[in-house]
């Protein structure tokens, strides 16, 4: 598995990562080779073997595999290793002894354990491997306030990155999560997102996990690790000549015949294999003469014999009932814990604890009582009727709540086992939804609803966890069920005017699908005797929610009613809505110059609102008009300045609204690499696929067409990929935009029938009013009457020229708008005057590209007409626009078409190199210098106004230009450089 963009990826071509057979992978083999070392003697370098430490038995292959992960981490790389296996093979002790070998080779480690039950803990094993232990990797103090903050999950991994790239500057780390199969979400999105960005930097993570067990997050982390290169690792059982060494360990003397027949039971599970070892040990059934252990009995060891039900019968009561209980406080807890669920003083508990750590049960960690492993826990719990169980659950939260545990943290335990009616239980429960809100909406939306079960219909938290229950719901995205929801349950249990409040709460979640809103304002229309100052706030927010779902006669068909309610209420927060959204009818219309005037007005009017949301978007809006009339020095300025304001105020929505937009005019403008670095950072595989504005489906159209001019086919499959999800979504904006997107990229690969269903995919009447497209690019009807020619659909041509013209009528000063519809009338009439007009239009507007999509098609036209020169002479204009772009493909093309005319063109003036320092573009020079100072991304991403996303993208292709994949390398070729200079 060969991956662009992970250093850590597979060395071996043609083998799968993680296949291990039984013998040294060649990766392992081929490197200790090259250290002039044996299998075993690098094992014994690497601190794996040593006559001083217990040995990992059967594992060499596995342990020489992480060894060598190590190793390239040592040089400056980041490493993912990912541990599978069944309970109790070996994944907790590998793990260990990984991370000893990691301490003697001078990493910094850090190791934690998702816990059974608190899998609404945010970051929970996360956190206790980077902040706890000895020596812990990072200082907690460090970590800034962030729990007010509506996004608080991404700028704490935001924190956490940096927090990381300095300490990973300062030496290599090792970061081991065991269990993750009980992980969160916020750890599952951490490992989506940090060994990606961190990838650069010495840092090893190494993650143990059961498999095909998790929740939907956490296995789908785990496999985006995999597919992106990961090692895999599948503990399998121990062999015979691991469970013979084993046996020895154990038994300190040579096992003889029978002692290995009888161990062959075991199957090979470490654990049961030291189950019945250390019963055969400490029952005296083994006797040892000279350095050879005899067998004295061949039966199984009572502890093994027995159930566990059966065993702790074999205890005292007390040490039974102790047990029974600890088994309610976790995997580990205090002995004050355990005394306080027992009701008893701690000294009348020492005596059952000693049992039963003499029998097996339990083991002391540290300063906690923990049980010897998961699967005794497991079977503890499993000895213990359920209703029995649940009783025993809900009073043990009350002891870890009375020992300062947060409601979050026992908040799983007590919607397991509260009864209905239990007041101690809603209110926890409804806390604890509280502050997943800003964290995991979908985990604050199960607890609320349990919540809710228990709570009685005339319940005074009722109405509070209903309006909680279906804002949570909408943010987490399950929106099919929050209609239902909402549909069943407000309307019933709360006042009209409480319901309205709620449903505008979600009718302004901008975070959500435009339908989503739009089905919120209807039903909040719906109530009967709304205040003036509700209703006009829903009416102004439908309006503006029809029009960016691409429903612009719906939204006609209110406009009037909504400007009514708006003046009639006298309401700032609806007027600036309105006005708002007015400015966008008038930029669908195309009448420009009108949409600029209304949107700063719009923007005055939000001054002093409490419509923060709409703030940003009235800000975004300023430089979206500006672009569509050429001011696009104006408009960049104004980017940036959002985009500061947004980390300002620690806005994530914001900077991804900016960025996003930013990448479209990046693109229009022909500055590709640029464009690539920010759309690629705003849509990649780690950020996770749910895009739900209409910014984010035109960022999509935007990264798959500059995928295109760069001939990027990674990038080209990742935007069409996104574009057949969108296709499905119910918005109509969304599926115009995919329709569109999918049509242009197989125009590119030659296939205009193909292209030409893509544009019915809405029906074949829809496919004149998929262009223009929400937000507008003014130039898509070029490629659009190319479409239609090549598949002969001379309606949809014409419709697109007609098109091109009205929107030239009324913009007649913006050079690309007038230069387009030329072009488009050029091309639908075979006319060389129009595109020679169009030609020198756009050589004054600010678009690149399409000024040599003019050249070119001139070329082509003055071929057909028999002036060859003057076509080369075209052609040769393009090429020169084309390579100064960065548009690989389009120059390709270009080039292609001189060769038909005995011409060829290897390089010309201003072409870009495509290795070195002098390849990267001036936004790729910042980065890096800024890099090697030694400034992390998100301290790069505020000196240049950007996202620490598209920090991270300028880095992957400055590390391809310059063909290295670390930090260390780019600070030393970044000196070099200065130096040479």
């Amino acid at each position: 598995m060969v991956m662009r963009c992970f250093p850590w990826r597979s060395r071996e071509t043609g083998r799968r990562k993680g296949s291990h057979d039984r013998g040294m992978p060649r990766g392992c083999a081929r490197w200790c080779d090259e250290n002039g070392l044996d299998h075993r003697r690098r094992l014994a370098d690497l601190g794996l073997a040593s006559t001083h430490t217990p040995l990992v038995r059967g594992r060499d292959v596995e342990l020489a595999s992480i060894g060598v992960q190590l190793d390239g981490v040592r040089s400056g790389v980041g490493a993912v290793v990912l541990v599978e296996g069944e309970p109790g093979i070996g994944k907790t002790r590998l793990l260990a002894e990984a991370d000893r070998v990691a301490g003697r080779l001078a990493f910094r480690v850090g190791a934690g354990a998702a816990e059974p039950g608190a899998g609404v803990v945010e970051l929970a094993p996360l956190m206790t491997a980077l902040f706890d232990g000895s020596h812990p990797l990072l200082d907690r103090s460090e970590l800034q306030g962030l729990r007010s903050l509506p996004e608080q999950r991404y700028w704490l991994l935001q924190e956490l990155e940096a927090m990381l790239e300095r300490a990973a500057l300062d030496g290599p780390l090792v970061i081991s999560l065991d269990d993750l199969q009980w992980a969160d979400s916020g750890t599952a999105a951490a490992l989506r997102a940090l060994p990606f960005r961190l990838a650069d930097l010495p840092v090893a993570w190494i993650l143990a996990f059961r498999p095909g067990q998790g929740s939907v997050q956490v296995l789908s982390a785990i496999e985006h690790l995999d597919r992106s290169g990961a090692e895999r690792i599948t503990l399998g059982p121990l062999d015979e000549a691991a469970v013979a060494q084993l046996a020895e360990d154990v038994m300190d003397a040579e096992p003889d015949g029978a002692l290995l027949d009888l161990v062959k039971g075991a199957r090979g599970s470490p654990f049961v294999l030291m189950e019945l070892l250390s019963g055969l040990r400490d029952e005296d059934l083994i006797r040892v003469v000279g350095d050879r252990a005899e067998l004295v009995e061949a039966r199984l060891p009572r502890r093994v014999a027995m159930t566990m039900r059966e065993r702790l019968r074999s205890v005292s009561a007390p040490a039974r009932e102790a047990a029974t209980v600890a088994a309610s406080l976790g995997r580990r807890f205090s002995f004050a814990e355990l005394a306080s669920l027992l009701d008893r003083p701690p000294a009348a508990v020492l005596g059952p604890v000693d049992e039963l750590i003499e029998s097996g049960v339990l083991v002391e960690s540290v300063d906690r009582l923990a049980f010897r492993h998961d699967v005794t826990r497991e079977a503890v719990r499993e000895s213990v009727p359920v209703s029995a169980r649940r009783a025993l659950d809900r009073q043990a939260a009350d002891v870890l709540l009375g020992a300062g545990a947060a409601p979050v943290e026992v908040a799983a335990q007590i919607a397991a086992s509260a009864e209905p009616g239990d007041e101690q239980a809603i209110s926890i429960l409804l806390r604890a939804g509280d502050a997943l809100a800003t964290t995991d909406p979908g985990a604050g939306a199960d607890l609320s609803r349990r919540a809710l079960e228990l709570a009685p219909r005339d319940h005074n938290l009722r109405g509070l966890l209903l309006a909680q229950t279906a804002v949570l719901l909408h943010s987490a995205g399950r929106v099919d069920e929050a209609r239902a929801f909402a549909d069943r349950y407000l309307r019933d249990a709360l006042p009209a005017e409480q319901e309205a409040e709620v449903l505008l709460g979600i009718a302004g979640m901008f975070r959500t699908s435009p339908d989503s809103r739009v089905a919120a304002g209807r039903q909040a229309l719906g109530l009967p005797e709304l205040s003036a100052h509700l209703r006009a706030r829903h009416l102004a927010a439908l309006f503006h929610n029809l029009l960016v779902g691409g429903r612009a006669q719906e939204a006609k068909t209110i406009q009037a009613q909504a400007a009514e309610a708006v003046a009639a209420s006298d309401d700032a927060n609806s007027a600036f809505a309105f006005a708002l959204a007015e400015s966008v009818t008038a930029y669908l219309g195309g009448r420009f110059d009108a949409a600029f005037d209304m949107t700063e007005q719009a923007a005055r009017t939000g001054i002093g609102t409490t419509d923060w949301a709409r703030e940003h978007l009235a800000r975004e809006w300023r430089c979206e008009t500006r672009t569509v009339l050429d001011q696009v020095d104006d408009s960049l300025r104004l980017a940036a300045d959002g985009v500061a304001a947004a980390q300002r105020d620690r806005n994530a929505w914001a900077i991804r609204i900016f960025e996003i937009w930013r990448g479209r005019q990046l693109h229009q403008l022909g500055r590709l690499d640029d464009a690539a670095a920010i759309l690629e950072g705003q849509f990649s595989p780690e950020s996770g696929d749910r895009f739900i504005g209409a910014l984010d489906a035109a960022g999509i159209v935007a990264l798959g067409r500059v995928a295109l001019h760069q001939g990027n086919a990674r990038l080209q499959q990742r935007a069409a990929e996104l574009a057949r999800g969108l296709l499905e979504d119910t918005t109509p904006n969304f599926r115009r935009q995919a329709a569109w997107l999918l049509a242009l990229l197989a125009m590119a690969d030659g296939d205009p029938a193909t292209a030409h269903a893509s544009l019915c995919a809405l029906g074949y009447e829809q496919r004149t009013s998929i262009v223009p497209v929400f937000p507008i690019d003014v130039i898509d009807e070029i490629p659009l009457v190319r479409i239609a020619l090549a598949a002969g659909d001379d309606e949809l041509a014409r419709v697109a020229a007609a098109q091109a013209d009205r929107r030239a009528e009324r913009n007649p000063g913006v050079a690309t708008i007038v230069a387009t519809a030329a072009h488009v009338r050029g091309l639908l009439n075979s006319n060389i005057e129009e595109l020679e007009r169009a030609v020198d239009l756009f050589a004054v507007a600010p678009r690149r590209i399409v000024h040599g999509y003019a050249l070119e098609d001139l070329g082509v036209a003055r071929a057909r007409a028999g002036a060859i020169d003057r076509a080369i002479e075209a052609f040769d204009a393009a090429l020169v626009l084309y390579a100064e772009a960065g548009a690989t493909w389009d120059a390709g093309r270009v080039r292609s078409r001189l060769r038909e005319h005995g011409v060829r063109r290897r390089i010309v003036p201003r072409e870009r190199a495509e290795t070195g320092w002098e390849a990267m573009t001036d936004s790729e020079l910042a980065v890096a210098r800024l890099v090697a100072q030694g400034l992390t991304n998100c301290e790069v991403a505020e000196q240049l106004f950007v996202s620490p996303h598209t920090v991270s993208s300028h880095l992957r292709s400055i590390f391809a230009k310059l063909e290295i994949n670390s930090r260390l390398a780019l600070a030393r070729i970044a000196a070099d450089h200065d130096h040479d200079a």
